[in-house]
């Protein structure tokens, strides 16, 4: 079924932080925290391919604050680790199974008015505090949830932490929770010379040594080796963004690619081996800041980029990917801005500060407004047959 017209859900509360199970490759399940002042959740969401509708599986009491961060396992559906806003402490958290592993479908009574209770589940279930992943100083900024598969060797896969998290003061720290409890592996500090932007992190899918952090209108590429043997550090360093760098995010199937989102409102690609100047530059799709880009993570012809002017825009990025689209316009085959293109356009009421691509089908994505409106968008299908055709 291919769909164009979104599917919305409204959440009656302030919500920033937001991401897809990644270990769900079924259902497309997303879990959106919320940061009202008081009685804060997490609320689980489940798309329903037959009825283009969001549904919400349940709705679980986040007691130690407003979520400020969230990520969820790449192994494990159960699994999700938040932190509240303006703390220094993560928590590992399991989910209840009864929650996870729903599947079934709500009733659809097209004669009906407007309400959702049948969308709707008012569970009793409460989340089971796992771990505490802890700060010693500054409030976090940035938890990434690192996949284990990604990595190409045994030794690292079993040595190597699977959380990092990064917090204003520039502490960067790797977290062991292979055997359910979180344990500090080890911290590096990066130099944060300013603060005009959230630092953001971002694993290298194609290097498990790898990371990449902001700093500023700065992106520092450093050496994550676990062998102390060799030395490691800043490999490069590279002004991105004149105002500051808001997001980053590797190209899933073509190395050394990486996407910046900043406060002028662009997005750019940038070739690690040479970042003196950007692969190419997304203008006209942002008035404000960009809160996040986010590459499709099976097509990277696909990118969605967010921001604060509350659009949610959907570019197409052929020319830069690892499979170009070369017979995009036969008759003006010279013309290679239709290759990288704004193709997909949605408007929120508020900000739009969490996006995330479904874990389970490649091509739909969700957004949540500061006001607690979560759309789920559709790629549109004439993009769909250029890439799989």
């Amino acid at each position: 079924m291919f769909s164009s017209q979104a599917a919305e859900q409204s959440l009656n509360v302030s919500c920033k932080a937001l991401d897809a199970v990644q270990a769900d490759k079924t259902d497309s399940r997303f879990i959106v925290g919320s940061c009202a002042l008081q009685q804060n959740q997490l609320n689980v969401l489940r798309f329903h391919l037959e009825l283009n509708e969001l549904g919400v599986d349940a709705v679980l009491d986040h007691p130690t604050g407003p979520v400020g961060l969230l990520a969820t396992s790449p192994s494990d559906k159960s699994l999700v680790v938040t932190a509240a806003e303006h703390q220094s402490r993560a928590t590992l958290w399991r989910l209840p199974f009864e929650v996870v592993d729903r599947t079934d479908t709500p009733n659809y009574n097209p004669d009906g008015d407007d309400s959702t209770d049948d969308l709707i589940s008012s569970t009793g279930y409460e989340l089971q505090e796992v771990s505490i992943l802890e700060h010693s100083g500054s409030r976090l900024a940035e938890i990434v949830w690192h996949d284990s598969v990604m990595l190409f060797d045994e030794e690292a896969s079993t040595t190597a932490g699977e959380i990092l998290t990064m917090d204003f003061g520039g502490d960067l720290k790797l977290w062991d929770v292979g055997d359910g409890t979180a344990r500090s592996v080890r911290t590096e500090t990066i130099p944060l010379k300013s603060q005009i932007t959230r630092p953001r992190v971002a694993w290298d899918p194609h290097n498990p040594h790898a990371v990449s952090v902001t700093a500023g209108t700065k992106v520092i590429t450093l050496d994550w080796r676990a062998d102390t043997s060799v030395p490691s550090g800043t490999v490069e360093s590279f002004k991105a963004h004149r105002y500051g760098v808001t997001d980053i995010d590797y190209n899933p199937n073509k190395p050394y690619v990486l996407a910046t989102g900043g406060q002028d409102g662009l997005v750019k690609f940038w070739d690690l081996r040479s970042a003196k100047a950007p692969l190419l530059v997304a203008r006209g799709g942002h008035s404000h800041y960009v809160c996040n880009n986010k590459y499709n993570p099976f097509h990277d012809q696909l990118l969605v980029s967010t921001g604060t002017d509350s659009v949610v825009n959907l570019w197409r990025v052929s020319t830069i990917s690892s499979a170009p689209l070369l017979t995009l316009d036969e008759d003006y085959p010279e013309k290679s801005e239709t290759h990288n293109v704004r193709v997909a356009r949605y408007e929120h009421v508020d900000s739009v500060y969490g996006m995330v691509w479904s874990a389970a089908d490649a091509w739909i994505y969700m957004s949540v407004g500061y006001d607690g409106k979560v759309a789920l968008n559709h790629v549109p299908s004439e993009e769909k047959y250029k890439i799989l055709l």
